[in-house]
C-alpha cells in the first residue's frame, strides 16, 4: 500500500522501513518547498529556506539511489 503513496512502482522489492524512510523524506520535501515558494513569493529572505529545500531534494536523491534502483530517479 506504500508504493502507492510514492506514485512509484518498480521491480524491485523494497522494505517497508526504506519506505517509510522514502515517505517521511519526501514529505519533509514537499513541507520544504511550500515554505520556500511562500516566502520567495512574498520577498522575505528566502536563503535559509533555499538552502534547506536543497539539502531536502540532494537527501531525497540518495535515499532513491541507495534505496532504489536507477529507474526511481527518472519517475
Amino acid at each position: 500500500m506504500i508504493p502507492l503513496y510514492l506514485f512509484h512502482v518498480t521491480a524491485v522489492e523494497h522494505s517497508e522501513s526504506a519506505l517509510w524512510t522514502c515517505l517521511i523524506c519526501n514529505i519533509f520535501v514537499v513541507a520544504s518547498g511550500i515554505v520556500f515558494m511562500y516566502k520567495l513569493f512574498t520577498q522575505k529572505d528566502v536563503r535559509k529556506s533555499g538552502i534547506i529545500f536543497a539539502i531536502a531534494i540532494v537527501i531525497n536523491y540518495i535515499f532513491i539511489a541507495i534505496f532504489g534502483d536507477p529507474f526511481d530517479l527518472l519517475g
